[in-house]
């Protein structure tokens, strides 16, 4: 997972223990869950809230099996004087990828990083099936190369959303996709001058979802 492309595009409090069960599904078994993260020691320093909330949500990831692997952000000053910081994880987690794959039969990248390419086909190429999972600014040619991509708005409760129904002074929970309950999905077209369009969305997470032609019964 990257975490920091992920969260700067549309992924901002991600379930990690929702994605694990994605990734999981149909009896799969985790070998390695790796999350890349950027760590700013010099702000940690002088910001306290930052440093707790940053201990708190790597500690939570760890209990969701994650390995939590930390980038530590370097700082530069550029010609106009101007000091910026950078923390790419992208070549960590390319030789990661290839490094572990001798014992996956699967990959799962959660990134929509067009620079993954070469790393997607080098990953084929050894027999692997690589699958992403990405929110917004996904590339295009990433989506292309994968053997399946999924937008994260369609897996169920992976990206939290209100779901408190009031009925007769009560608040109630309403399942996932049930009536008067809320589903995040993807309208995949819509009709501007009859103001109609159309939404899809996963009913649950199982097995089968590379069957994506919408004629095949099991789709």
């Amino acid at each position: 997972v990257d975490v920091a492309n992920i969260a700067r595009n549309g992924g901002y409090g991600m379930r990690f223990d929702i994605l694990r069960d994605f990734a999981c599904r149909d009896n799969g078994e985790p070998i390695r869950l790796n999350a890349y993260v950027a760590y700013d020691e010099d702000r940690a320093k002088t910001d306290r809230d930052y440093r707790e909330r940053t201990f708190n949500f790597h500690s939570t990831l760890r209990d969701f099996g994650y390995k939590v692997i930390e980038k530590v952000v370097a700082w530069y000053v550029d010609e106009t004087g101007n000091r910026f910081g950078k923390a790419n994880t992208d070549l960590d987690m390319a030789v990661d990828a290839l490094l572990q794959s001798e014992n996956l039969e699967k990959v799962g990248m959660v990134t929509g990083d067009g620079d993954f390419i070469q790393v997607v086909r080098a990953l084929q190429n050894k027999g692997c099936r690589v699958e992403t999972v990405a929110f917004q600014n996904v590339s295009s040619n990433l989506k292309r190369e994968v053997d399946l991509f999924m937008s994260g708005y369609l897996i169920p409760n992976l990206l939290p959303i209100a779901t408190t129904i009031a009925t007769e002074g009560t608040d109630h929970k309403k399942p996932w996709g049930e009536a008067g309950g809320r589903v995040r999905g993807v309208c995949y077209t819509f009709n501007h001058s009859k103001n109609f369009g159309f939404m899809r969305y996963l009913l649950r997470i199982g097995p089968g979802l590379w069957l994506t032609d919408t004629r095949h019964k099991e789709s």
